[in-house]
C-alpha cells in the first residue's frame, strides 16, 4: 500500500481501534432497531406538528422523511456489511488493512445517490416554509445538534455494541 493511501487511512484506523476491536472480542449482539425506528418516528412526528405543514408541504415532508429512512436503511445495512467484512478479514492471521480503505470508500460511494436524493427532498420542503416554520425548523436542528441526534447513537450502538444489556 501506498505512503498516500495509509497516510488517508491512518485517523480512520486510530479511530477504529480505539472503538471497534474490543467490541469483536466480546460476543456480540445485535443493536434494538426497532427502538431506533421508534424514537425517530416520534422526533418526526414532534417535527410536523410543531411546524403545522399546509397540505402541499406535508406531502413534500412525507417525500423528505421516506428518503432519510432510506437513506438510514441503506447506511445500516452497509454498516452492517462493513462490520462482517471487517471481522472477516481480522479473523485472517495476516488482515489486509488495505481492506479498511475499501469499506470507507463503499460506504461513502454506495449512499451518495441516497444521500443526495434526501437532501434534495428536505431543501425542496425548506423552500415550502414561511418564516415561523424555518424558526421552529431550526430549533429542532439545533436540539439535535447539541445532544448529538439519534442517528449519532443509533450508530454507536451498532458499532460499540455493550457487553451485556442493561
Amino acid at each position: 500500500m501506498d505512503r498516500m493511501k495509509l497516510r488517508a487511512i491512518v485517523p480512520f484506523l486510530v479511530a477504529f481501534f480505539f472503538a471497534a476491536v474490543p467490541v469483536f472480542a466480546s460476543a456480540a449482539s445485535q443493536p434494538d432497531f426497532s427502538a431506533f425506528n421508534s424514537m425517530l418516528n416520534r422526533s418526526l412526528e414532534q417535527l410536523e406538528k410543531q411546524l403545522a405543514l399546509t397540505p402541499a408541504q406535508k406531502d413534500q415532508y412525507v417525500s423528505a422523511v421516506t428518503a432519510t429512512k432510506r437513506l438510514l436503511l441503506q447506511m445500516t445495512m452497509a454498516g452492517m456489511q462493513a462490520k462482517a467484512r471487517l471481522e472477516e478479514e481480522l479473523a485472517k492471521p495476516r488482515p489486509d488493512l488495505g481492506v479498511l480503505w475499501d469499506l470507507q470508500q463503499s460506504i461513502v460511494e454506495d449512499g451518495r445517490t441516497l444521500r443526495r436524493e434526501a437532501r434534495e427532498e428536505w431543501s425542496k420542503l425548506y423552500a415550502m416554509l414561511d418564516a415561523d416554520q424555518v424558526a421552529t425548523f431550526k430549533r429542532f436542528i439545533e436540539e439535535r445538534v447539541d445532544n448529538l441526534g439519534l442517528l449519532h447513537d443509533f450508530l454507536l450502538q451498532l458499532v460499540l455494541t455493550p457487553r451485556e444489556r442493561i
